[in-house]
């Protein structure tokens, strides 16, 4: 690894495991103190061994993402450790609601929304007051499938993925409005088994009506976390500014790397890798004159 992100530091939900821990691993191996965030400690505590084993440092920081306060105090801890905060990244999500919405449980909708999409609004909330007195900094929000299309089946989660883009895009134009040094990318990290996944082919439910996914898995269709960490370290070395308030692709940019600076600078301010219906005038274009 380059270590060209020594002196940044970042905090990262969902480390504990899959492809948090793999983003978390490889901003430490270039260099980045990393502040782990997720519900279980032994598995943030595992990440953090594995992280100080390989000469990176690591902050463990148990918290479920939909609690604000305890977010906020992670924020305190990691400024007063390294006075200011470069990185957010997003990570955190759940899919637990599977089949035909009418057959759903609502208890289980709700909580897919609720860490999906709450979660990054917390995140955002607790982090981007500290960017902006520090002078900048970069926000990664995972968007993923539902996002581009339907995502039969599993309702909620693509409903969330739709809302974290939008809610990316907000934020970009709204802290351009405010002259804020400080940019947000919207991120599918594409099909990875993780324990996220795997509880397809460990239900009846998940057997039944992600029947398509669990063949992928088993067929080995699938993309590999390292290309979601190799975007955010991009993102985080400020190599793809040009897409904030834009969507990225691991699987599609990844292995492309290193033509997308040149890209998002064609980009303007076309409707490219953002969410839109076509035709039809968007309130973005009213607010910047141009409906």
């Amino acid at each position: 690894m380059t270590r060209d992100l020594s002196g940044r530091n970042g905090i990262i939900t969902g480390a504990g495991r899959g492809i948090g821990r793999r983003i978390a691993e490889r901003c430490a191996a270039d260099g980045m103190r990393v502040a782990l965030v997720a519900r279980t400690e032994s598995e943030l505590t595992e990440t953090a061994r594995e992280i100080e084993a390989a000469g990176g440092t690591a902050m463990v920081c148990p918290a479920d993402v939909t609690d604000l306060a305890t977010l906020r105090r992670i924020v305190s801890k990691a400024l007063r450790a390294w006075e200011r905060i470069d990185l957010l990244v997003n990570n955190a999500g759940v899919l637990k609601s599977i089949g035909p919405l009418w057959e759903t449980d609502p208890v289980e909708w709700r909580a897919d929304l609720e860490v999906n999409v709450f979660g990054v609004y917390a995140g955002c909330r607790a982090v981007v007051p500290a960017m902006m007195a520090a002078g900048g900094g970069r926000i990664v929000n995972m968007a993923g499938g539902g996002t581009h299309g339907p995502f039969p089946y599993v309702s909620a989660y693509a409903a969330s993925k739709a809302a974290v883009m939008r809610l990316t895009e907000n934020l970009a134009f709204e802290l351009d409005r405010a002259d804020a040094n400080v940019k947000v990318f919207g991120l599918t990290p594409g099909f990875i088994p993780t324990g996220m996944t795997r509880q397809f082919a460990a239900t009846d439910r998940g057997r039944r009506w992600m029947d398509f996914m669990i063949r992928r898995m088993e067929a080995g269709d699938h993309t590999t976390p390292d290309h979601a960490a190799a975007i955010v370290a991009a993102i985080a070395r400020g190599e793809l500014d040009a897409y904030h308030g834009r969507y990225l692709s691991a699987p599609d940019d990844a292995p492309r790397l290193a033509e997308l600076p040149a890209e998002g600078a064609r980009l303007g301010d076309t409707d490219r890798r953002r969410l839109r219906i076509m035709g039809y005038e968007s309130l973005h274009d009213v607010a910047n004159g141009s409906g």
